[in-house]
């Protein structure tokens, strides 16, 4: 019974529910009356329900403004639209124009049409700030990544009459000044293009290193020609004039004992020794080579001139250019020699790797006009000096240039560093180029006027002893 009681509301509630889904009520009555027209009772309760559900309300029509133009000015700013008369149109999401600090924003006449602001146009100012924009006529385009002039220190960067085209920097060119250094760069007008890595020139003891005046260039020398002498022979090639050229594998002049080799006024050409040249002396032999005049080209790798005993290797005069000593070339002397060079003019350039001019015991070593220009010089040439030597090299005027990686200029010991009159501009030193003496040494470069060019890597200038 309790069962029965309790379905009968819910069966009522589901034909109320089935019946108010219908579309049109009244054909609904007459399908389930059979054809039976609703009572007019029931009607006035349908038409009271529709009444009730119906909203007629008639409100001002608002056009679509989009969302949020803001024009704001903050602290002390003055900010005024009274006679901003036209229309402000198609404002779409949030142009917003602001100041910071003591800001200045007027637009008292502002009389055209703002139209088609997209997404939030920002002109923004902080601080003492004053934003006039009413003459502004021209366009400011296409500034590139962060171009950089810094000055370490002591400097002077200047750079007020800069007139020439600087172009195609890619990424970040550094122009840098380390300790008291003057970079001017008022009327720098051309391009420096093209340094490569790891010019080293090194000094170990009481060395004195000058390049000033150092002129000619020694190219191309490449492995190992060979000139010795075995037993008493004499070989004299004093005016030797012309060209010995292609010797390929180990071209060998050899003399042992007590020899003589002259070579005062060779005067030809001497091209494309390729392996192993060595001049060499054994015992009481004198080598003298004061007066060489001509080029020795195309020697590779290792050429090697020793003395061993009393001996006497002098080259004062040696003007003509060695060209392109690859690897190793070594000049030494041991036991009392002495190894002067002190007019030595011509160039040597292109060592590649690690050439050596070494001396054992009371030797003198003596670059004082060394004149001629030491150029590309590759990987590690070492010129160096055990005891009590002097390698003096003051005089020489050339430049040496394009030395790309690693600048470095350092002293140790009781040195003297000297380039109060540096009047050149070094520019572009890349990574590590060095310049070291070790013990007491003095390395004066106040008259270094030129550039010297195309160290390549790790050219090495060492003594070590008490010089």
């Amino acid at each position: 019974m309790r069962t029965a009681l309790a379905l009968l509301p819910l069966m009522l509630f589901l034909f109320v529910a089935i019946v108010e889904s219908r579309n049109d009520l009244r054909e609904y009555w007459k399908l389930v009356m059979k054809n039976q027209d609703m009572p007019e009772e029931i009607q006035g309760l349908l038409n009271a329900n529709i009444k009730s559900n119906l909203n007629t309300q008639e409100k001002a029509f608002k056009e679509d403004l989009e969302s949020r133009p803001n024009i704001s000015a903050y602290e002390n700013d003055g900010t005024n639209t009274k006679e901003n008369s036209k229309d402000v149109k198609d404002f779409e999401p949030r142009p917003n124009i602001s100041a910071y600090g003591d800001n200045d924003i007027e637009n008292k006449e502002k009389k055209g049409t703002v139209k088609d602001f997209e997404p939030r146009p920002n002109i923004s100012a902080y601080g003492d700030n004053a934003i006039d924009v009413k003459e502004k006529k021209k366009v400011v385009k296409d500034f590139e990544p962060r171009p950089n002039i810094s000055a370490y220190e002591d400097n002077v960067v200047d750079v007020k009459k800069k007139k020439g085209v600087t172009k195609d920097f890619e990424p970040r060119p550094n122009i840098s000044a380390y300790g008291e250094n003057d970079s001017d760069v008022k009327q720098k007008k051309q391009t420096i293009n093209d340094f490569e890595p790891r010019p080293n020139i090194s000094a170990y003891g009481e060395n004195d290193i000058d390049v000033n005046e150092k002129k000619a260039a020694a190219k191309d020398f490449e492995p190992r020609p060979n000139i010795s002498a075995y037993g008493d022979d004499v070989i004299d090639v004093k005016e030797k004039k012309k060209a010995v050229k292609d010797f390929e594998p180990r071209p060998s002049i050899s003399a042992c004992g007590d020899n003589v080799i002259d070579v005062k006024k060779k005067k030809g050409v001497t091209e494309d020794f390729e392996p192993r040249p060595n001049i060499s002396t054994y015992g009481e032999n004198d080598i003298d080579v004061k007066e060489k005049k001509q080029a020795t080209n195309g020697f590779k790798p290792r050429p090697n001139i020793s003395a061993y005993g009393k001996n006497d290797i002098d080259v004062h005069e040696k003007k003509a250019a060695g060209k392109d000593f690859e690897p190793r070339p070594n000049i030494s002397a041991y036991g009392d020699n002495a190894i002067d060079a002190k007019e030595k003019r011509g160039a040597t350039n292109d060592f590649e790797p690690r050439p050596n001019i070494s001396a054992y015991g009371d030797n003198d070593i003596d670059v004082n006009k060394k004149e001629g220009a030491i150029k590309d010089f590759e990987p590690r040439p070492n010129i160096s000096a055990y005891g009590e030597n002097d390698i003096n090299d003051n005089e020489t005027k050339k430049p040496v240039e394009d030395f790309e990686p690693r600048p470095n200029i350092s002293a140790y010991g009781d040195n003297d560093i000297d380039d109060r009159k540096k009047n050149n501009v070094i520019s572009d030193f890349e990574p590590r180029p060095n310049i070291s003496a070790y013990g007491n040494n003095d390395i004066d470069t106040k008259e270094k006027e030129k550039a010297a060019k195309d160290f390549e890597p790790r050219p090495n200038i060492s003594a070590y002893g008490e010089k």
